[in-house]
């Protein structure tokens, strides 16, 4: 009986023991893991490069270089965009405080220490707090920070070359990778164990590029439209929300509630609100409209089940277990969904039989 889900459990302990890896020697293979996933997710634009060149070593040299392109804008001007739109946005607090603040009194008397003991300034301060543990706005002093007290500056330098070395390798050479994985299966489960494995990658593969354009597409639709409405720190606000996107209805609501307050008590007008409305209502249909075309497949995950996965990754893992969480449900669930598949057919075969 066992024999019958045997590519299966092969699969999922395979999946067990690269994450027990992962966690117990995060230092040492965290840059394999990066690089594994800068080469998955970029295998369209290698498979893309490929059809023009011909060549695996020039279109993976050609997608190292895409890449680098995309992480330099990122990081020289997205960034410290972003950043100092946070750094505003602190300053900004007490200002809104006060706005609320003469917003509940002129409706109902009383001020906002009334309805609530915590204190807007006490809020600012948090935040500018948290600011200030990250460095200051160059980029370089807040890279340094994150990675400190799990790189020492010389290993950041190793690995800003190992890195895009190993996503090299890894665009190259994933087809014998696969193969030699497969060949290391008993022979008996190897053609479904390769047939289990292509459906996994179907789900993973359409999930993280779907997700990647979903982001990027509701992140922009955001920071536009709330620029023309008039809405202040619309970059911010449309970052967040695209970042955060990929929880169900966090992205959503992380950008609505601040836009909607900041209409209100920023703008005071009724046409800021409306226009707030308008741009997040017609994301939500156009996210609708083009999710289906960006997913070769629906993976067809419970929201609750993605949150589950989120918790639980950040409890055991920490930030690295929130960003392996949702990953990790997609590829278990086609492993899932072929082991019911096959405890149903045995059922009707038993049925059959009798």
């Amino acid at each position: 009986m066992v024999n019958r889900y045997l590519p299966e459990i092969y699969l999922f302990l395979t999946i067990v023991l690269l994450l027990l890896l992962l966690f117990s020697l995060t230092p040492a293979l965290l840059p394999f893991f990066i690089a594994s996933i800068l080469a998955y997710v970029s295998l369209p634009i290698f498979d893309l490069f490929n059809q023009i060149t011909r060549k695996r070593r020039v279109s993976a040299l050609l997608t190292i270089l895409t890449l680098i392109l995309i992480l330099i804008v990122a990081l020289f001007v997205v960034l410290p965009t972003v950043i100092g739109q946070i750094q505003s946005f602190i300053n900004y607090l007490p200002t809104l405080a006060k706005k609320l603040d003469s917003f509940l009194f002129s409706h109902f008397g009383k001020h906002w220490s009334i309805y609530h003991p915590f204190k807007i300034k006490n809020l600012a301060e948090i935040f500018q707090e948290i600011y200030s543990k990250l460095g200051s706005i160059p980029v370089g002093s807040i890279i340094s920070k994150l990675f400190s007290g799990v790189f020492s500056v010389l290993s950041i330098a190793i690995d800003v070359v190992v890195v895009p070395f190993l996503t090299y390798y890894f665009l190259i050479e994933s087809d014998k990778i696969l193969k030699l994985y497969i060949s290391l299966a008993p022979e008996s489960i190897q053609p479904e164990l390769k047939n289990l494995i292509k459906k996994v990658h179907s789900a993973l593969s359409s999930y993280l590029v779907g997700q990647i354009a979903v982001a990027v597409f509701v992140g922009s639709y955001l920071a536009i439209g709330l620029y023309f409405v008039g809405i202040k720190y619309s970059l911010l606000i449309g970052f967040v929300a695209g970042v955060l996107n990929m929880i169900p209805y966090v992205g959503f609501f992380s950008g609505l509630l601040p836009s909607l307050l900041l209409a209100i008590f920023d703008n005071g007008s009724l046409e800021a609100v409306l226009g707030v409305l308008t741009v997040f209502l017609t994301e939500a249909g156009f996210e609708n409209l083009i999710y289906p075309l960006v997913m070769s497949r629906t993976t067809g995950i419970n929201p609750i089940l993605i949150l589950l996965f989120i918790f639980t990754g950040g409890y055991l893992g920490g930030f690295l277990g929130i960003v392996v969480a949702v990953p990790l449900a997609v590829m278990l669930i086609p492993i899932f969904e072929s082991f019911l598949e096959k405890k149903g057919r045995r059922e009707v075969d038993s049925r059959d039989h009798r």
